[in-house]
């Protein structure tokens, strides 16, 4: 049995996973949202009943994946410890793990991984956590494979780490500038089969972003179970990583239980290709559409369109799983949507 909740995490990903059965149970946090949305985050770790986690994993140095993260650290009472942490800092950019700590890679998330001496990429030997990297499991009961990032993206990180670690407010001494949240609506006109078609066919323009393009992504199994996250890795990085899994199986589509929408579905980071080789059922959508108004339209019609029969479309937010309640549209496109439990933010999917 496998259990994921996406929680409140406003515009950005905070997944929490439990998966085992009576005699051992694991757990693994990716991401931590912002840090306005800690304190309802930290109810939900608090309810886990002690005991570590087993790995946090914080895909990249985003505000809206890392901040949360920081809150959880900075907080006295902190609910949980963690076993293992993966993050890839600016010595793993270089994958130089063994240099002494210095200014330029002092953004606050490695200050307190070194300080506290927790816990970092150890199943990786301290090393940076990429493409083809082997690594020491820590479950034998589950398989897990890094489709991102590539060496070629976190060296292209490295000239800009410090421009890009005061951008995101992860310098000490430099306060997070959160972009002020807004309502998340953007669209203009009622979507139409027609229009879904028409937004579905536009030319792809691939998410060049440095800090997206270093997002951890992972393809998880456990139990006949296959579920891809992907944090807001980019298209062509996905699809060089699947592909020669894809190639193996009957049909050449790698069928997945669940896709984690990369980058809260950012056109730039979805494309037909990439849903192509892919046989999946349900598509996690993990966003209120603050800021960035994701996911947006376009992103979404690629997924009614290509995303294959029979789809659930979740969502962690309400405003956001209302606008694809047309019941023409899911007619048409053969799909369902589900929106949170009851509270904005928590959804629970189980698998197995």
């Amino acid at each position: 049995m496998i259990k994921l909740h996406m929680l409140p995490a406003e515009d950005g990903d905070c997944l929490l996973m439990t998966y085992g059965d009576q005699a051992r149970t694991r757990r693994m946090l990716i991401d931590g949202g912002r840090a306005t949305t800690y304190s309802s985050i930290k109810q939900t770790l608090a309810g886990l009943g002690g005991g570590p986690i087993d790995v946090l994993v914080v895909t990249h140095v985003d505000q809206d994946h890392i901040l949360g993260v920081l809150e959880l650290f900075n907080d006295p009472d902190a609910p949980v410890t963690f076993a293992d942490i993966w993050f890839n800092g600016y010595d793993q950019l270089r994958d130089n793990p063994f240099e002494s700590f210095g200014p330029v890679d002092g953004e606050r998330l490695t200050a307190i991984l070194v300080k506290r001496d927790l816990p970092w990429n150890t199943a990786f030997g301290g090393r940076a956590i990429e493409v083809g990297r082997e690594y020491r499991a820590f479950d034998n009961e589950a398989q897990l494979q890094i489709l991102a990032p590539d060496r070629e993206a976190l060296e292209r990180l490295v000239p800009i780490w410090v421009e890009k670690c005061r951008k995101h407010g992860l310098l000490p001494g430099i306060a997070a500038e959160e972009p002020e949240a807004d309502d998340g609506f953007e669209r203009f006109g009622a979507m139409s089969v027609a229009k879904v078609k028409q937004l579905a066919a536009t030319k792809f323009d691939r998410d060049d972003s440095a800090t997206n393009m270093t997002s951890i992504a992972f393809l998880f199994e456990y139990d006949d179970t296959r579920i891809l996250f992907t944090g807001d890795s980019d298209a062509p990085r996905l699809i060089e990583s699947l592909q020669p899994l894809a190639d193996r199986e009957v049909g050449g589509r790698l069928r997945i239980d669940a896709l984690k929408v990369p980058h809260h579905g950012s056109h730039r980071n979805i494309s037909r290709e990439l849903l192509e080789i892919i046989d999946c059922r349900r598509y996690l959508i993990s966003t209120s559409g603050a800021r960035h108004h994701h996911p947006d339209d376009v992103a979404m019609a690629r997924i009614l369109e290509f995303g294959g029969p029979s789809k659930e479309l979740i969502f962690n937010y309400e405003s956001r799983a209302s606008l694809w309640r047309d019941q023409k549209l899911q007619t048409e496109f053969d799909y369902t949507v589900t929106g949170p439990d009851d509270v904005d933010g928590f959804v629970l999917c189980a698998f197995g």
